[in-house]
């Protein structure tokens, strides 16, 4: 799941440049930088361990490469030839009217690969997981396809994707149990009091740490919370019309997702940017590999695995494995 991902984000994303450099030295590359998400590098970066040097020298190459897309795109003569976001920054310029800076525009490349790669093949994951253990929700899934779209050979289409409900449950579903990202940490800045009548207060410079998947499995919230059942939404409304509070943090008037029961995103300035772009990926992916393939746990098991809580981020324990076969082809 995580090559898949990877390879979609690159080419929707950023390009076809991008893509056809996603070989095994870049995977390899990609592979030395994500070793840098360990939890102890948010409070101690510099540390001189092995898995941060190959961190740091990955991130230095991976900034050449890119910076030699940008040198060849403004070499050719063709001009602009796609939408991507490589194109968007190159022609995007600070407020001051500063043009963004090639190296800048590189490491913000990095950081979107690496943030719209996690927490998809993360996600997607765990989907798969969760429908091997339950066949019957992914049968319904097939079925919801078949009666709605009626000619699964052909490709699905941007229209499409709002006509499947189940599938958009079994997403929000999987997000509520299994939220990607098990801890988020902000620094304070001013101090800030405990609640509006305590006379205490955390200090500047004090790191606090929420951990969003907390009211996602709060019986308080959700009846039955431990247990996936994607049909607990059809009575449920989308957490977004809930959403009630709004900030403009300077590029309009967003819902800060504050006073919301479900954030598998976060909340507030920094919730995650690429959460439309997510919903979007997952619902492509799961929805083709429902169409082609049948899903169940393995021999002697039952339910999902445990999560592995060692990274920054909420994934299946290993080794994760289910049983798959192709479906017959239906023309």
């Amino acid at each position: 799941m995580a090559q898949i991902t990877l390879f979609t984000a690159a080419r929707s994303l950023q390009g076809k440049e991008v893509r056809e450099k996603l070989d095994s030295t870049f995977a390899q590359l990609y592979h030395d930088l994500d070793d840098g998400f360990q939890p102890i590098n948010f409070m101690l970066p510099w540390m001189p361990l092995p898995q941060n040097r190959r961190r740091d020298k990955a991130q230095r190459k991976m900034t050449q490469i890119y910076t030699d897309i940008i040198n060849a795109r403004r070499a050719s003569k063709q001009g602009r030839d796609s939408e991507d976001m490589i194109w968007t920054l190159m022609d995007s310029i600070y407020k001051d009217g500063t043009p963004l800076p090639d190296h800048e525009i590189a490491h913000m490349m990095i950081a979107l690969l690496m943030g719209g790669q996690h927490n998809t093949s993360v996600t997607s994951s765990w989907i798969m997981l969760r429908l091997a253990s339950q066949p019957h929700v992914l049968e319904e899934l097939y079925q919801e396809q078949a009666n709605v779209l009626g000619d699964l050979s052909r490709p699905l289409t941007y229209e499409d994707l709002d006509r499947l409900p189940l599938m958009t449950y079994t997403i929000r579903e999987t997000l509520r149990l299994h939220t990607p990202i098990h801890s988020i940490m902000r620094k304070v800045k001013n101090a800030m009091p405990i609640d509006e009548d305590s006379i205490i207060s955390v200090p500047p410079g004090h790191i606090l740490l929420a951990t969003p998947s907390t009211m996602g499995r709060s019986p308080k919230y959700f009846p039955n919370p431990l247990h996936w059942d994607p049909h607990r939404w059809d009575k449920i409304a989308n957490p977004e019309d809930q959403e009630k509070e709004k900030f403009d943090y300077g590029y309009g008037l967003v819902s800060t997702g504050a006073d919301s029961t479900y954030l598998p995103f976060g909340a507030g300035r920094h919730r995650c940017i690429g959460e439309k772009y997510a919903y979007l990926q997952l619902t492509i992916i799961v929805a083709i590999l429902v169409r082609r393939f049948s899903f169940k746990n393995v021999e002697g098991k039952e339910g999902v695995v445990k999560t592995d809580y060692s990274s920054m981020f909420s994934r299946p324990l290993e080794p994760a494995l289910v049983h798959w076969e192709r479906r017959e082809e239906k023309m």
